[in-house]
């Protein structure tokens, strides 16, 4: 049996009768406030070590205004979520933080966006102190955040951005990736590119498809073609059908995620071409693949890293949120790396 089991919690009126000190002294200790001598600091924590006094979140919070609990909304089907997940719970573990994860079903779609708006009504209701939010619709109203807003509640939005909305946004350099693979591929001496993306349905896709053929202007290109997939997935048939269309026409593909690339590989395979000899192809996200077949040439976006960015952006703006001294959307965003793989060679 662990010897102090069933002891009780030491309370600050203990600690403070302890250290010859008041209450409010060992609570400004506690909250490790600056206006406290050294000497009695380090008194008053050693003390409160030793008689395993816990603070008491519940009450703090209501004392604070606070919960101290933040919250990550992320739709499960992202293939970057437990990434961003990963890099916003370790910084909020440093700034001692409870993150609370909610997970929506599905990637697009109405069905998902319902349950994104449920969720966000349910952490209203739980007082969180701000709230990371991957969007499943970037076209959604203002509407969608009217009681984020009105509650004073600091909205990060991460990966995707919003086009009706100004918000906090931490993500990609999407237009900078789209080009800088126009350059590896013409670098690469692929003139005759075909584009697989899925359109305007959200601004990852669009950013880097406008990159793209910026960089393919700048030597004087255009695509061949564009596929058009209405989602990241689940896209084989339509990309096989569409891309057979271009057979002898194309030197290169560039899907604008590695489930896209990786399907336009697959169809080149079918066709025949040979990858990198006759098609190159470059993907977006450096995702990991169970294939060993396939060593796909794409771009690492770091999503570790945009998830503690995220994370200390949203506690800037807490922080801030306190003092009144809002400042004005900030956008953060990352530059991909290219990471060389089978299918296209690094310049």
């Amino acid at each position: 049996m662990l010897a102090n089991m069933g002891r009780v919690p030491a309370s600050m009126k203990q600690i403070a009768a302890e250290a010859g000190v008041s209450m409010m002294t060992v609570s400004r200790v506690l909250r490790d406030e600056a206006s406290v001598a050294p000497k009695t600091k380090a008194l008053v924590l050693s003390i409160a070590a030793r008689l395993g006094y816990k603070r008491n979140r519940l009450v703090r919070g209501m004392q604070s205004g606070r919960s101290g609990i933040v919250a990550l909304v992320v739709p499960c089907g992202h293939v970057m979520s437990p990434s961003i997940m990963a890099g916003a719970y370790d910084y909020f573990n440093e700034k001692d933080r409870i993150m609370a994860v909610d997970l929506v079903h599905g990637n697009l779609g109405e069905q998902a966006f319902a349950e994104q708006v449920k969720v966000i009504n349910r952490l209203l209701e739980t007082r969180v102190d701000g709230i990371l939010l991957l969007p499943v619709n970037e076209a959604a109203s203002p509407l969608y955040f009217k009681e984020v807003v009105e509650r004073k509640i600091p909205l990060v939005l991460v990966d995707r951005n919003t086009t009706h909305f100004a918000a906090d946004f931490v993500g990609t350099d999407d237009f900078a990736g789209g080009r800088e693979a126009a350059r590896v591929l013409v670098k690469n001496g692929c003139k005759r590119a075909v584009l697989v993306s899925t359109g305007d349905i959200v601004s990852t896709s669009r950013m880097r498809v406008q990159g793209f053929r910026a960089g393919l202007a700048e030597f004087g290109l255009a695509p061949t073609g564009e596929i058009i997939a209405p989602n990241f997935t689940a896209n084989a048939e339509l990309i096989d059908q569409e891309l057979a269309k271009y057979k002898g026409q194309f030197d290169c593909v560039f899907g604008v995620a590695d489930s896209l690339a990786i399907s336009a590989w697959r169809s080149c395979q079918s066709m025949g071409l040979k990858i990198p000899e006759q098609v190159k192809v470059v993907g977006f996200g450096a995702l990991d693949v169970s294939d060993p077949g396939i060593v796909l040439s794409s771009f690492d976006q770091d999503p570790y890293q945009i998830g503690r960015n995220a994370a200390e952006l949203l506690m800037d703006r807490i922080e801030s949120e306190a003092t009144g001294d809002l400042p004005a959307a900030t956008t953060i965003l990352t530059m991909p790396r290219f990471v060389p793989g089978a299918s296209c060679a690094a310049v």
